[in-house]
């Protein structure tokens, strides 16, 4: 296996190196000439890195949960709000996840390890392994399908020391520490077979364990030992003890920057893509920075001998003997500008993220047009596509890595259940804790743009509002979740509670104008809600021919106008239908002597706000 993978490893090396330093020029053309480094790479890797995690981010939670199996829906959004919460603030997987999408954009894959700790309560322990230290077979396309491969970890000797899984024998422990001596390797051996991290380690304060996963019949069968020293026992072979669905769950994840063919070692990532780009772009800066040099200090030529160049001083107003003058380089062929700009444009088509550097002016000194607003948005939106694309593949990827997690919650339950969501404390049901659940991640592909959903939210708000066919709650809560999604959780109120909660509170407001206490109407109050609050209370009196102060009646009618204004204001046509519901009470058979609920024709009529002789909110005046 370490033969099979040295030219993707030697590559992945090379491609490191060119992110994080650049690659030197091998010969200089003088002493001084530029040696810089055109961060192509890292740009391109630090403008999709918000996309990819966007993916993770973009929902209300970070998984959304269907339960395959009969319970009610607050069992469900219980166990999505718990998950949600311990992965975002008892775990570290966020962060861990931010690296291992680093390393696939890098690398074209990326390797996400879920396991638990026994010694702290069975938390989640998540890592972001570098493919780099997993030696996979050519014949694998994934972890599940490959007969074997090979975790190399490099830890230091506390960390080993901490593990109490492993062999604290000091005398085994001397002997798999690093700093070994190779000398009795030949050169070609230490070429194929000895790699600093992966099958050696120079530093005495380090350790290198190689974790065999071995495929079995029953599931996996992990060895441990030092490649360089086989024949210590570090730990107990054993097998891999999770589950999720009844069947055994190996730990590790990967994630595929592209689809392409199969095979372990086939996604490319930016690394590889824009390789040649950056290199290109390198040379052109180099060489852009060269010619600035000689045009700033150019060759000079004399038609005799100078004696001692070092007396002549070049400042203004200073005599030049033997009359010099500057060599005339030829003018170049092409533009150092144009052309960083041609190389920028495929790394654009590469990366499938947009450059908008592009429109500098640069291109307007070549007598070209810059990029119109139109033409980056139509590019944006073609590249986009194809990122968005990779997106559903990638959020494939993270399901089975949230459903591995949640299958760990549910076979090691020793933990405290308690979470924090939508500004409330809760405790995850005992009931609602198993594995028969749909899970996958929440939002969309293209919900990373918080600014294109906002939009495209309140456009949807727009067209179907008051529609009765539409879910209107559903409505305004993707608004206020395509905003912030965590306000959403806190802020947002169902339209069955809201109007309980106004009913109340609107009855309560009655017995406060009973009272000779004034009750303001505010714009933001559902007006429907508690105009039939009030229609009901002046009904029932009617009804029941209970004696009623003229003056509390007086006072509610008043409090109803105001509230019909305001709706009549906001909604025509539902003051439209409120009226006719009125008028219907109105027909209602009452006590003898009893008064009427009110009317009609007096609340249809009534003054708009602000105008004399319109409902105020100060309490009912019988002087006046």
């Amino acid at each position: 296996m370490l033969l099979s993978r040295l030219v993707w490893e030697n590559k992945q090396r090379l491609f490191y190196q060119m992110r994080h330093d650049g690659l030197r020029r091998r010969q200089k053309p003088f002493p001084t000439a530029a040696d810089m480094h055109y961060p192509e790479i890292d740009m391109a890797i630090r403008r999709l890195k918000p996309f990819w995690m966007g993916q993770v981010q973009s929902g209300d939670r970070l998984v959304q949960f269907i339960s395959m199996q009969d319970q009610l829906a607050t069992l469900t959004d219980c166990a999505a709000d718990y998950f949600d919460f311990y992965l975002t603030h008892r775990t570290k997987f966020l962060r861990k996840l931010r690296v291992g999408v680093d390393h696939m954009l890098l690398r074209g894959r990326g390797v996400i390890k879920c396991t638990v700790d026994p010694f702290n309560g069975y938390q989640l322990v998540f890592e972001a392994v570098d493919p780099l230290f997993i030696i996979m077979p050519d014949s694998a396309i994934d972890f599940d399908d490959a007969d074997g491969f090979v975790h190399c970890r490099q830890m230091t000797v506390p960390q080993y020391k901490r593990n109490r899984r492993y062999n604290q024998d000091q005398a085994a422990l001397r002997r798999i520490v690093g700093s070994v001596n190779f000398e009795n390797y030949s050169t070609l051996l230490q070429d194929k077979r000895i790699r600093e991290g992966i099958t050696h380690n120079r530093n005495p304060n380090a350790i290198l364990l190689w974790e065999h996963y071995t495929k079995t019949m029953g599931g996996w069968t992990v060895n441990t030992y030092c490649p360089y020293n086989p024949d210590v026992e570090v730990r107990q072979p054993f097998g891999v003890p999770y589950k999720v669905d009844g069947k055994v769950s190996l730990p590790f994840f990967s994630f595929a920057m592209e689809v392409k063919d199969e095979g372990w070692y086939a996604p490319r990532g930016l690394g590889e893509l824009l390789a040649p780009v950056e290199q290109y772009l390198t040379k052109l800066w180099n060489e852009k920075a060269d010619a600035m040099t000689f045009g700033n200090r150019p060759v000079f030529t004399a038609e005799g001998e100078i004696g001692n160049t070092a007396n002549i001083r070049w400042q203004p107003g200073e005599f030049i003997p033997r009359n010099i003058k500057a060599v005339q380089m030829s003018p170049l062929p092409f533009s150092f500008d144009q052309e960083l700009m041609f190389a920028r444009s495929i790394g654009e088509e590469q990366s499938q993220s947009p450059d908008f550097g592009i429109t500098n002016s640069a291109q307007q000194q070549q007598g070209t047009k810059p990029r119109t607003a139109t033409e980056n948005q139509r590019i944006s939106a073609l590249q986009q596509a194809g990122t968005n694309d990779n997106g559903n593949f990638f959020r494939e990827d993270l399901g089975r890595l949230y459903k591995h997690a949640w299958g760990l919650i549910c076979q090691y339950r020793d933990r405290d259940f308690a979470y924090y969501a939508a500004g409330k404390l809760g405790v995850l049901p005992a009931e609602a804790l198993h594995d028969k659940y749909l899970i996958a991640p929440d939002g969309s592909p293209d919900g990373w743009n918080r600014m294109a959903r906002f939009q495209k939210s309140v456009a949807r708000l727009q067209l179907w509002k008051g529609d009765p066919n539409c879910d209107q709650d559903k409505l305004k809560r993707d608004v206020m979740a395509a905003d912030d999604a965590q306000f959403a959780q806190k802020a947002f109120i169902p339209s069955n509670l809201k109007a309980a909660s106004e009913s109340e509170d609107e009855a309560m407001e009655i017995v406060i104008l009973e009272q000779g206490f004034p009750a303001a109407v505010l714009p933001g109050e559902d007006h429907v809600s508690r105009i039939m609050v009030d229609v009901g209370w002046l009904a029932k009196q009617g009804m029941t021919g209970s004696p009623m102060d003229p003056v509390a009646k007086q006072r509610v009618f008043q409090h109803l106008m105001m509230h019909f204004q305001y709706l009549k204001q906001q909604q025509p046509q539902v003051a439209k239908q409120i009226l006719l519901k009125i008028k219907a009470l109105e027909q209602t058979p009452r006590t003898a002597g009893a008064p009427a609920p009110g009317n009609t024709n007096s609340i249809q009529n009534a003054p708009p706000q602000g105008t004399p002789g319109a409902p105020t909110g100060q309490p009912f005046n019988p002087s006046l």
